[in-house]
Protein backbone atom coordinates (compact mmCIF):
# COMPACT_ATOMS: atom_id res chain seq x y z
CA UNK A 1 0.00 0.00 0.00
CA UNK A 2 1.85 3.14 -1.05
CA UNK A 3 -1.32 5.85 -1.63
CA UNK A 4 -1.14 8.81 0.64
CA UNK A 5 -3.12 8.27 3.40
CA UNK A 6 -3.86 9.65 7.38
CA UNK A 7 -5.32 9.05 10.20
CA UNK A 8 -7.67 11.59 12.29
CA UNK A 9 -8.39 10.50 15.63
CA UNK A 10 -9.79 12.89 18.78
CA UNK A 11 -8.84 13.17 22.08
CA UNK A 12 -12.52 12.41 23.41
CA UNK A 13 -15.40 11.44 22.55
CA UNK A 14 -17.99 13.92 20.38
CA UNK A 15 -18.59 15.80 17.17
CA UNK A 16 -14.95 17.65 16.81
CA UNK A 17 -13.37 14.50 15.16
CA UNK A 18 -16.70 14.57 12.35
CA UNK A 19 -16.68 18.30 11.50
CA UNK A 20 -13.06 17.86 11.41
CA UNK A 21 -13.01 14.92 9.36
CA UNK A 22 -15.77 16.42 6.97
CA UNK A 23 -13.69 19.47 6.43
CA UNK A 24 -10.87 17.42 5.08
CA UNK A 25 -12.86 15.33 3.05
CA UNK A 26 -14.57 18.51 1.63
CA UNK A 27 -11.14 20.59 1.32
CA UNK A 28 -9.94 17.90 -1.14
CA UNK A 29 -13.05 17.87 -3.38
CA UNK A 30 -12.23 18.67 -6.71
CA UNK A 31 -8.36 18.49 -5.97
CA UNK A 32 -8.30 14.80 -4.79
CA UNK A 33 -10.02 11.46 -4.64
CA UNK A 34 -10.21 11.19 -1.15
CA UNK A 35 -11.76 7.51 0.21
CA UNK A 36 -12.85 8.11 4.11
CA UNK A 37 -12.98 4.98 6.26
CA UNK A 38 -14.30 5.22 9.75
CA UNK A 39 -12.62 2.98 12.05
CA UNK A 40 -15.79 1.69 14.12
CA UNK A 41 -19.34 2.36 13.21
CA UNK A 42 -21.12 5.65 13.67
CA UNK A 43 -23.96 6.12 11.47
CA UNK A 44 -24.10 9.89 11.44
CA UNK A 45 -20.50 10.32 10.95
CA UNK A 46 -20.63 7.86 7.89
CA UNK A 47 -23.94 9.92 6.44
CA UNK A 48 -21.89 12.87 6.88
CA UNK A 49 -18.70 11.93 5.31
CA UNK A 50 -20.84 10.37 2.60
CA UNK A 51 -22.26 13.87 2.04
CA UNK A 52 -19.12 15.79 2.12
CA UNK A 53 -17.20 13.40 -0.73
CA UNK A 54 -17.19 12.14 -3.79
CA UNK A 55 -16.35 8.55 -3.18
CA UNK A 56 -18.18 6.23 -0.66
CA UNK A 57 -16.94 6.19 2.49
CA UNK A 58 -16.39 2.36 4.18
CA UNK A 59 -16.82 1.74 7.98
CA UNK A 60 -13.99 -1.00 9.09
CA UNK A 61 -15.95 -3.20 12.18
CA UNK A 62 -13.05 -5.02 13.96
CA UNK A 63 -15.53 -6.71 16.08
CA UNK A 64 -16.52 -8.74 12.92
CA UNK A 65 -13.32 -8.17 11.30
CA UNK A 66 -10.44 -10.46 11.80
CA UNK A 67 -6.58 -8.32 10.97
CA UNK A 68 -6.22 -9.96 7.81
CA UNK A 69 -9.01 -9.37 6.36
CA UNK A 70 -8.89 -5.96 7.55
CA UNK A 71 -5.40 -5.25 5.92
CA UNK A 72 -7.25 -6.58 2.80
CA UNK A 73 -9.94 -4.58 2.62
CA UNK A 74 -7.49 -1.31 3.46
CA UNK A 75 -5.49 -2.81 0.20
CA UNK A 76 -8.86 -2.80 -1.82
CA UNK A 77 -10.07 0.45 -0.33
CA UNK A 78 -6.70 2.55 -1.58
CA UNK A 79 -7.24 1.42 -5.16
CA UNK A 80 -8.00 4.14 -7.55
CA UNK A 81 -7.95 7.00 -4.53
CA UNK A 82 -5.58 9.85 -4.66
CA UNK A 83 -6.08 9.87 -0.65
CA UNK A 84 -7.22 7.36 2.23
CA UNK A 85 -8.31 9.49 5.37
CA UNK A 86 -9.46 7.24 8.49
CA UNK A 87 -11.10 8.42 10.55
CA UNK A 88 -11.17 7.10 14.46
CA UNK A 89 -14.86 6.62 15.97
CA UNK A 90 -13.62 6.50 19.29
CA UNK A 91 -10.67 8.58 20.93
CA UNK A 92 -7.16 7.67 19.71
CA UNK A 93 -6.56 5.41 22.80
CA UNK A 94 -9.29 3.73 22.88
CA UNK A 95 -10.35 0.22 21.33
CA UNK A 96 -13.46 -0.05 18.88
CA UNK A 97 -15.70 -2.75 20.98
CA UNK A 98 -12.65 -4.05 22.86
CA UNK A 99 -11.18 -5.38 19.83
CA UNK A 100 -6.96 -5.63 19.13
CA UNK A 101 -5.68 -3.09 16.63
CA UNK A 102 -8.37 -1.09 16.46
CA UNK A 103 -7.03 1.85 18.47
CA UNK A 104 -5.85 5.09 15.94
CA UNK A 105 -2.66 4.90 17.42
CA UNK A 106 -2.86 1.12 16.24
CA UNK A 107 -4.00 1.43 12.79
CA UNK A 108 -1.54 4.49 11.89
CA UNK A 109 0.96 2.18 13.20
CA UNK A 110 0.16 -0.46 11.55
CA UNK A 111 -0.32 1.54 8.19
CA UNK A 112 2.69 3.46 8.69
CA UNK A 113 -0.12 6.41 8.44
CA UNK A 114 1.16 9.50 10.21
CA UNK A 115 -1.85 10.21 12.64
CA UNK A 116 -3.40 14.03 12.69
CA UNK A 117 -4.83 14.79 16.37
CA UNK A 118 -8.21 16.42 16.49
CA UNK A 119 -8.28 18.35 19.47
CA UNK A 120 -11.52 20.09 21.06
CA UNK A 121 -11.33 23.33 22.28
CA UNK A 122 -15.09 24.08 23.01
CA UNK A 123 -15.12 24.12 26.57
CA UNK A 124 -11.74 22.99 28.07
CA UNK A 125 -9.53 25.54 26.02
CA UNK A 126 -5.57 25.45 27.12
CA UNK A 127 -6.05 22.50 29.33
CA UNK A 128 -6.23 20.25 26.48
CA UNK A 129 -2.44 21.14 25.65
CA UNK A 130 -1.63 18.89 28.47
CA UNK A 131 -3.90 15.36 26.95
CA UNK A 132 -1.64 16.22 23.48
CA UNK A 133 1.18 16.19 25.16
CA UNK A 134 0.08 12.90 27.35
CA UNK A 135 -0.35 11.28 24.44
CA UNK A 136 2.29 11.90 22.80
CA UNK A 137 4.23 9.84 25.85
CA UNK A 138 1.67 6.66 25.81
CA UNK A 139 1.86 6.18 21.81
CA UNK A 140 5.59 6.63 21.41
CA UNK A 141 5.94 4.27 18.33
CA UNK A 142 2.97 6.53 15.89
CA UNK A 143 4.11 9.43 14.11
CA UNK A 144 2.42 11.92 14.98
CA UNK A 145 1.65 14.81 12.13
CA UNK A 146 0.12 17.49 13.80
CA UNK A 147 -3.38 19.09 15.45
CA UNK A 148 -6.52 20.82 14.48
CA UNK A 149 -8.35 22.86 16.81
CA UNK A 150 -12.06 22.72 16.50
CA UNK A 151 -13.85 25.61 18.71
CA UNK A 152 -11.94 27.55 21.49
CA UNK A 153 -11.95 31.40 21.44
CA UNK A 154 -7.89 32.23 20.67
CA UNK A 155 -8.90 35.65 23.03
CA UNK A 156 -10.64 33.53 25.37
CA UNK A 157 -9.91 30.52 27.28
CA UNK A 158 -7.78 29.02 24.44
CA UNK A 159 -5.54 31.90 24.76
CA UNK A 160 -2.14 29.98 24.43
CA UNK A 161 -3.13 27.09 22.95
CA UNK A 162 -1.81 27.41 19.71
CA UNK A 163 2.01 27.85 21.24
CA UNK A 164 1.94 24.92 23.60
CA UNK A 165 0.52 22.46 21.06
CA UNK A 166 3.75 23.90 19.00
CA UNK A 167 6.44 24.37 21.36
CA UNK A 168 5.43 22.15 24.36
CA UNK A 169 4.08 18.98 21.86
CA UNK A 170 6.02 20.26 19.09
CA UNK A 171 3.19 19.37 16.09
CA UNK A 172 2.28 21.88 13.80
CA UNK A 173 -1.19 23.58 14.14
CA UNK A 174 -3.18 22.28 10.86
CA UNK A 175 -6.09 23.94 11.28
CA UNK A 176 -8.23 25.88 13.48
CA UNK A 177 -11.87 25.99 13.07
CA UNK A 178 -13.46 28.67 14.42
CA UNK A 179 -15.52 28.36 17.91
CA UNK A 180 -18.69 30.21 16.05
CA UNK A 181 -18.56 27.42 13.28
CA UNK A 182 -18.44 24.45 15.30
CA UNK A 183 -21.00 25.34 17.69
CA UNK A 184 -23.17 25.57 14.69
CA UNK A 185 -22.13 22.47 13.95
CA UNK A 186 -22.80 20.94 17.17
CA UNK A 187 -26.13 21.85 17.11
CA UNK A 188 -27.34 20.84 13.90
CA UNK A 189 -25.37 17.34 13.70
CA UNK A 190 -26.10 16.52 17.18
CA UNK A 191 -30.23 17.50 16.00
CA UNK A 192 -29.95 14.92 13.05
CA UNK A 193 -31.86 17.96 11.06
CA UNK A 194 -32.35 21.18 9.85
CA UNK A 195 -35.71 21.09 10.23
CA UNK A 196 -36.05 21.47 14.08
CA UNK A 197 -36.75 24.36 15.72
CA UNK A 198 -33.75 25.92 17.98
CA UNK A 199 -32.77 28.72 20.00
CA UNK A 200 -30.50 30.90 18.42
CA UNK A 201 -28.60 31.55 14.61
CA UNK A 202 -30.84 29.55 11.37
CA UNK A 203 -28.96 26.43 10.08
CA UNK A 204 -26.90 26.72 7.72
CA UNK A 205 -28.70 26.54 4.51
CA UNK A 206 -26.71 23.20 3.36
CA UNK A 207 -26.85 21.57 6.66
CA UNK A 208 -23.86 19.85 8.83
CA UNK A 209 -22.26 18.86 5.26
CA UNK A 210 -22.24 22.71 4.23
CA UNK A 211 -21.10 23.54 7.60
CA UNK A 212 -17.80 21.15 6.92
CA UNK A 213 -17.31 22.90 3.92
CA UNK A 214 -17.32 26.47 5.08
CA UNK A 215 -14.90 24.66 8.17
CA UNK A 216 -12.65 23.64 5.02
CA UNK A 217 -10.93 26.49 4.50
CA UNK A 218 -10.07 27.10 7.74
CA UNK A 219 -7.49 23.53 7.41
CA UNK A 220 -3.69 24.39 5.74
CA UNK A 221 -4.99 21.96 2.52
CA UNK A 222 -1.02 21.68 1.69
CA UNK A 223 0.42 20.69 5.01
CA UNK A 224 -2.22 18.45 5.38
CA UNK A 225 -1.37 16.93 1.58
CA UNK A 226 1.95 16.80 2.76
CA UNK A 227 1.28 15.20 5.60
CA UNK A 228 -0.14 12.34 4.24
CA UNK A 229 2.99 11.94 1.49
CA UNK A 230 4.52 10.75 4.42
CA UNK A 231 3.46 7.59 4.86
CA UNK A 232 5.79 4.21 4.55
CA UNK A 233 5.16 1.45 2.41
CA UNK A 234 3.24 -1.39 3.53
CA UNK A 235 3.46 -4.30 1.54
CA UNK A 236 0.12 -6.00 0.40
CA UNK A 237 -1.18 -9.05 1.90
CA UNK A 238 -1.98 -12.18 -0.12
CA UNK A 239 -5.68 -12.13 -1.92
CA UNK A 240 -7.39 -14.74 0.37
CA UNK A 241 -11.00 -13.87 0.85
CA UNK A 242 -10.95 -10.94 -1.72
CA UNK A 243 -9.82 -12.87 -4.77
CA UNK A 244 -11.40 -14.50 -8.06
CA UNK A 245 -13.54 -17.89 -7.79
CA UNK A 246 -14.00 -19.47 -11.07
CA UNK A 247 -17.37 -20.14 -10.36
CA UNK A 248 -18.33 -16.37 -10.30
CA UNK A 249 -17.09 -16.00 -14.18
CA UNK A 250 -19.78 -14.94 -16.29
CA UNK A 251 -22.54 -13.98 -13.69
CA UNK A 252 -24.46 -11.07 -13.47
CA UNK A 253 -25.74 -9.88 -9.87
CA UNK A 254 -28.37 -7.13 -9.52
CA UNK A 255 -27.13 -4.50 -6.79
CA UNK A 256 -29.82 -2.46 -5.56
CA UNK A 257 -29.04 0.97 -5.09
CA UNK A 258 -30.86 4.63 -5.01
CA UNK A 259 -33.07 6.07 -2.73
CA UNK A 260 -34.19 4.96 -0.79
CA UNK A 261 -31.67 2.74 -0.01
CA UNK A 262 -28.81 3.96 1.25
CA UNK A 263 -25.11 2.38 0.04
CA UNK A 264 -23.77 1.37 3.53
CA UNK A 265 -21.35 -1.85 4.34
CA UNK A 266 -20.32 -1.60 1.09
CA UNK A 267 -17.52 -4.37 2.19
CA UNK A 268 -20.17 -6.77 0.93
CA UNK A 269 -20.43 -5.22 -2.27
CA UNK A 270 -16.45 -4.85 -2.58
CA UNK A 271 -15.78 -8.46 -2.00
CA UNK A 272 -18.52 -9.72 -4.36
CA UNK A 273 -17.26 -7.99 -6.91
CA UNK A 274 -13.31 -8.98 -6.22
CA UNK A 275 -14.68 -12.61 -6.95
CA UNK A 276 -15.49 -11.68 -10.25
CA UNK A 277 -19.03 -11.14 -10.64
CA UNK A 278 -20.15 -8.50 -12.76
CA UNK A 279 -22.44 -6.02 -11.15
CA UNK A 280 -25.18 -4.46 -12.68
CA UNK A 281 -26.85 -1.61 -10.66
CA UNK A 282 -30.61 -1.35 -9.79
CA UNK A 283 -31.83 1.73 -9.08
CA UNK A 284 -35.21 1.11 -7.10
CA UNK A 285 -36.82 3.86 -7.58
CA UNK A 286 -36.80 4.75 -11.51
CA UNK A 287 -35.91 1.21 -13.06
CA UNK A 288 -38.91 -0.77 -13.97
CA UNK A 289 -37.43 -4.58 -13.95
CA UNK A 290 -34.20 -6.24 -13.04
CA UNK A 291 -31.20 -5.91 -15.18
CA UNK A 292 -31.12 -8.09 -18.65
CA UNK A 293 -29.35 -11.73 -17.31
CA UNK A 294 -29.01 -11.39 -13.82
CA UNK A 295 -28.52 -14.24 -11.92
CA UNK A 296 -29.07 -13.07 -8.66
CA UNK A 297 -29.93 -10.04 -6.54
CA UNK A 298 -28.55 -8.05 -3.63
CA UNK A 299 -30.32 -5.78 -1.23
CA UNK A 300 -28.55 -4.25 1.56
CA UNK A 301 -27.59 -0.77 3.01
CA UNK A 302 -29.43 1.46 5.47
CA UNK A 303 -32.87 3.10 4.37
CA UNK A 304 -33.36 7.12 4.43
CA UNK A 305 -37.50 6.83 5.49
CA UNK A 306 -38.01 10.19 3.57
CA UNK A 307 -37.50 8.61 0.32
CA UNK A 308 -39.33 5.13 0.85
CA UNK A 309 -42.57 6.83 -1.36
CA UNK A 310 -40.45 6.46 -4.28
CA UNK A 311 -40.01 2.70 -4.02
CA UNK A 312 -43.34 2.40 -2.81
CA UNK A 313 -44.48 4.00 -6.07
CA UNK A 314 -42.50 1.85 -8.08
CA UNK A 315 -45.22 -0.61 -8.84
CA UNK A 316 -43.76 -2.66 -11.65
CA UNK A 317 -40.41 -3.18 -10.10
CA UNK A 318 -41.94 -3.93 -6.62
CA UNK A 319 -44.15 -7.02 -9.33
CA UNK A 320 -40.58 -7.77 -10.83
CA UNK A 321 -39.15 -8.19 -8.11
CA UNK A 322 -42.21 -10.55 -6.07
CA UNK A 323 -42.14 -12.93 -9.40
CA UNK A 324 -38.25 -13.03 -9.33
CA UNK A 325 -37.90 -14.30 -5.83
CA UNK A 326 -40.87 -16.47 -6.59
CA UNK A 327 -39.28 -18.10 -9.64
CA UNK A 328 -36.07 -18.85 -7.56
CA UNK A 329 -33.71 -16.11 -8.00
CA UNK A 330 -31.46 -16.40 -5.41
CA UNK A 331 -31.44 -13.28 -3.32
CA UNK A 332 -29.74 -11.49 -0.37
CA UNK A 333 -31.39 -9.19 1.24
CA UNK A 334 -29.21 -7.61 4.52
CA UNK A 335 -30.48 -4.58 6.75
CA UNK A 336 -32.33 -2.01 4.94
CA UNK A 337 -32.96 -4.31 1.99
CA UNK A 338 -34.49 -6.74 3.69
CA UNK A 339 -37.24 -4.18 4.99
CA UNK A 340 -38.21 -3.69 1.25
CA UNK A 341 -39.65 -7.10 0.88
CA UNK A 342 -42.14 -6.77 3.16
CA UNK A 343 -45.90 -6.50 2.64
CA UNK A 344 -45.61 -3.03 4.42
CA UNK A 345 -44.02 -0.55 6.59
CA UNK A 346 -44.96 1.89 9.04
CA UNK A 347 -42.10 3.89 9.49
CA UNK A 348 -40.60 5.98 12.52
CA UNK A 349 -42.87 8.37 12.11
CA UNK A 350 -46.03 6.54 11.81
CA UNK A 351 -46.07 7.11 7.72
CA UNK A 352 -47.40 3.56 5.71
CA UNK A 353 -45.73 1.84 2.71
CA UNK A 354 -47.07 -0.79 0.64
CA UNK A 355 -43.51 -2.78 -0.22
CA UNK A 356 -42.52 -5.14 -2.64
CA UNK A 357 -44.60 -8.39 -0.33
CA UNK A 358 -42.40 -11.08 -1.17
CA UNK A 359 -42.18 -11.65 2.47
CA UNK A 360 -45.22 -12.60 4.45
CA UNK A 361 -44.90 -9.87 7.59
CA UNK A 362 -46.02 -6.37 8.04
CA UNK A 363 -43.35 -4.10 10.73
CA UNK A 364 -43.12 -0.66 12.43
CA UNK A 365 -39.51 0.78 12.78
CA UNK A 366 -39.23 2.06 15.87
CA UNK A 367 -35.79 3.20 16.25
CA UNK A 368 -32.24 3.67 14.34
CA UNK A 369 -29.55 3.62 16.19
CA UNK A 370 -26.31 5.86 15.61
CA UNK A 371 -24.00 2.70 16.97
CA UNK A 372 -24.60 -1.19 15.94
CA UNK A 373 -25.68 -3.27 18.50
CA UNK A 374 -24.40 -6.99 18.70
CA UNK A 375 -26.16 -10.08 18.69
CA UNK A 376 -24.95 -13.67 18.78
CA UNK A 377 -26.48 -15.53 15.72
CA UNK A 378 -26.87 -19.43 14.46
CA UNK A 379 -27.60 -20.19 11.11
CA UNK A 380 -30.92 -21.68 11.02
CA UNK A 381 -30.95 -25.43 9.22
CA UNK A 382 -33.45 -23.87 6.24
CA UNK A 383 -30.46 -20.76 5.63
CA UNK A 384 -29.51 -21.11 2.03
CA UNK A 385 -26.10 -19.36 2.16
CA UNK A 386 -25.35 -18.48 5.87
CA UNK A 387 -23.45 -21.57 8.49
CA UNK A 388 -22.03 -21.62 12.02
CA UNK A 389 -22.54 -18.60 14.50
CA UNK A 390 -21.03 -15.35 15.22
CA UNK A 391 -21.76 -11.48 16.21
CA UNK A 392 -23.55 -10.12 13.51
CA UNK A 393 -24.58 -6.15 14.26
CA UNK A 394 -27.99 -4.88 13.69
CA UNK A 395 -28.64 -0.73 13.28
CA UNK A 396 -32.33 -0.72 13.69
CA UNK A 397 -35.29 -1.80 15.98
CA UNK A 398 -38.57 -3.34 13.69
CA UNK A 399 -41.80 -5.07 15.69
CA UNK A 400 -43.79 -7.14 13.34
CA UNK A 401 -47.08 -6.16 13.06
CA UNK A 402 -47.94 -9.25 11.33
CA UNK A 403 -45.94 -12.47 10.87
CA UNK A 404 -47.24 -15.31 8.83
CA UNK A 405 -43.36 -17.25 8.19
CA UNK A 406 -42.37 -20.48 9.13
CA UNK A 407 -38.90 -20.76 7.28
CA UNK A 408 -36.03 -18.11 9.56
CA UNK A 409 -32.60 -17.63 8.84
CA UNK A 410 -30.81 -17.25 12.12
CA UNK A 411 -31.47 -18.01 15.75
CA UNK A 412 -30.52 -15.06 17.79
CA UNK A 413 -29.19 -15.17 21.58
CA UNK A 414 -26.60 -16.98 23.45
CA UNK A 415 -26.18 -20.54 25.20
CA UNK A 416 -27.49 -23.67 24.06
CA UNK A 417 -31.30 -22.83 23.45
CA UNK A 418 -33.42 -21.91 20.57
CA UNK A 419 -32.76 -18.49 21.13
CA UNK A 420 -34.96 -15.66 19.14
CA UNK A 421 -36.03 -16.58 14.97
CA UNK A 422 -34.80 -13.83 13.25
CA UNK A 423 -35.15 -13.55 9.64
CA UNK A 424 -36.61 -14.75 6.71
CA UNK A 425 -36.26 -18.10 4.23
CA UNK A 426 -38.28 -18.14 1.05
CA UNK A 427 -36.96 -20.76 -1.33
CA UNK A 428 -33.44 -19.21 -2.44
CA UNK A 429 -34.34 -15.73 -0.97
CA UNK A 430 -32.34 -15.06 2.53
CA UNK A 431 -33.99 -11.51 3.93
CA UNK A 432 -32.47 -10.39 7.71
CA UNK A 433 -33.07 -7.36 9.28
CA UNK A 434 -29.44 -8.34 10.70
CA UNK A 435 -26.34 -6.79 8.72
CA UNK A 436 -23.91 -9.67 8.82
CA UNK A 437 -20.37 -8.57 7.20
CA UNK A 438 -19.33 -11.01 3.67
CA UNK A 439 -16.08 -10.39 4.20
CA UNK A 440 -16.41 -12.21 7.90
CA UNK A 441 -18.39 -14.61 6.15
CA UNK A 442 -16.85 -15.47 2.99
CA UNK A 443 -19.02 -19.06 2.69
CA UNK A 444 -22.15 -17.26 2.88
CA UNK A 445 -21.27 -15.29 -0.76
CA UNK A 446 -19.74 -18.29 -1.67
CA UNK A 447 -22.95 -20.20 -1.26
CA UNK A 448 -24.78 -17.21 -3.11
CA UNK A 449 -22.58 -17.54 -5.94
CA UNK A 450 -23.15 -21.18 -6.22
CA UNK A 451 -26.46 -20.79 -6.56
CA UNK A 452 -26.38 -18.51 -9.11
CA UNK A 453 -24.43 -20.59 -11.29
CA UNK A 454 -27.47 -23.06 -12.36
CA UNK A 455 -29.60 -20.74 -12.71
CA UNK A 456 -27.25 -19.40 -15.48
CA UNK A 457 -26.52 -22.82 -17.23
CA UNK A 458 -30.00 -24.63 -16.37
CA UNK A 459 -27.67 -27.22 -14.26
Amino acid sequence: MSVPRLVLGGLEPGPAVALASGALVAAFAGKAVVRPVTIGVDVPLWRLLHGAGAKAPRALDARVLGSAVAAELYDDWSAGCDLLALVAVEPALDRWQGADGSRAVDVAAALDAPLVLVVDARERGVTEAAAVVGIRALARATEFAGVIVVGGDEHGAAEGLRGLIEDRARLPLLGWIPPQLSEQFVRQYGSGSAALRQIGPRPHPGGAVGLCREAASYLRLDELEAVASRRGFVAPRPRKVLAAVPAAAGLTLAVAWGPPLEPFALENVDLLKAMGLYLAPLHIGRDRALPPGASGLLLAGLLDEDALGEFAANVELKTALAAAVAAGLPTLALGGGAVLLLRRLADSRGRSHDLAGVVPAEGELLEWYRRPRYVRARASRENPYDEGEGDVCELFDLEFLTLQQTAFAYHVGEGNGAGQAEGFVSGRCLATTLLPSLPARPQLASRLVAAMRPAVSGE
